[in-house]
């Protein structure tokens, strides 16, 4: 018969009656627990907590509820609730040795396995570190021999930027002043065609009315002169009938006086 008690979260009173009788033995455990505490027998967890509705002490066995004064055989363990001067008192009874833990084996386990693998982990973080070290002292150590080179880089690419914006500064300044220029001729220009239009659009003027001018003129002319010829027409057309007329007459008398 053997029985292991740890605990290491809250102070526990205990109380481990054994009774023996021919037939078997009994495991008995008491145990003044606070509300929130939280403990494991065997496989079975098990919280002690406080029924707020009717101020009762009660344990919670793998969900099922055990209120104070009452009495219920889980897994072949048998738990009861008291109460004594306001402190929980759990009696854990058993045919059987159990055992009392406030934390689980098997968590214990995986935590256990967690850790190594952490420890593994952290192994191999200490050889990546040692490794980085030794990189960035080799990288110091090249930076260190470069900086003369980077610097004298540094240094002629500066008098190249340098020499190159005072190049562009002098062609800026030189399309300035052409830009200068050339809008001053161009507003010359401008100022001189304008004048010229204004010159050009009197000549035209003045060149309309004299052509509008002599144009009347030669109408005039050329509606006089028409009717010169006109009126000459009419005459010669009147000389030549009078003279047709008297030599038709003149045939007529002829022709009366031969009958």
């Amino acid at each position: 018969m053997s029985m292991s008690i740890k605990h290491s979260l809250l102070p526990l009173l205990f109380l481990i009656l054994i009774f023996i009788t021919p037939a078997n033995a009994i495991f008995t455990l008491t145990a003044s627990l606070e509300p929130g505490t939280e403990f494991y027998v065997n496989n079975l967890k098990a919280i002690v907590d406080l029924d707020k509705r009717y101020g009762r002490s009660m344990l919670i066995v793998n969900g099922t509820h055990i209120i104070e004064g009452e009495e219920k055989t889980i897994a072949g363990i048998t738990f009861k609730v008291m109460t004594f001067k306001n402190k929980t008192i759990v009696s854990i009874t058993s045919n059987k040795p159990f055992e009392l833990t406030f934390t689980r084996n098997e968590n214990i386990d995986t935590l256990k396995a967690r850790i190594r693998i952490l420890e593994e982990q952290n192994e191999q973080l200490k050889n990546e570190n040692k490794q980085l070290k030794r990189r960035i002292s080799e990288l110091e150590k090249q930076l260190s021999q470069a900086k003369a080179q980077d610097v004298s880089k540094l240094k002629a690419q500066i008098n190249n930027l340098t020499k190159e914006n005072r190049e562009l500064k002098s062609k800026l300044a030189n399309i300035t002043t052409s830009y200068n220029k050339l809008k001053a001729k161009a507003e010359f220009l401008e100022q001189q065609n304008n004048e010229y239009r204004t010159l050009l659009s009197k000549l035209i003027e003045e060149q309309a009315k004299k052509s509008e001018q002599k144009y009347i003129e030669k109408a005039k002319k050329e509606r006089l002169i028409g009717s010169i010829i006109m009126k000459s027409l009419i005459f010669s057309l009147i000389v030549v009938v009078i003279i047709g007329y008297g030599l038709y007459r003149k045939k007529r008398s002829w022709e009366f006086g031969g009958l």
